[in-house]
């Protein structure tokens, strides 16, 4: 049996969201943010059914 990743989409969302950081001094800074990547993917995974037999 064989599985591996198959990305099927990708792309940017554009959306204005805010995004909580922390600072060098630990303290969360809140970030206005304009886009979020996005990517879809599946898992393949491929069985040999003719070992079986």
């Amino acid at each position: 049996m064989q599985s591996r990743y198959l990305e099927i989409l990708d792309f940017t969302q554009f959306f204005d969201h805010f995004v909580f950081t922390p600072n060098a001094e630990n303290v969360l800074e809140k970030e206005l943010k304009r886009e979020i990547p996005v990517s879809v993917g599946i898992e393949l995974v491929v069985v040999d059914m003719s070992r079986n037999a």
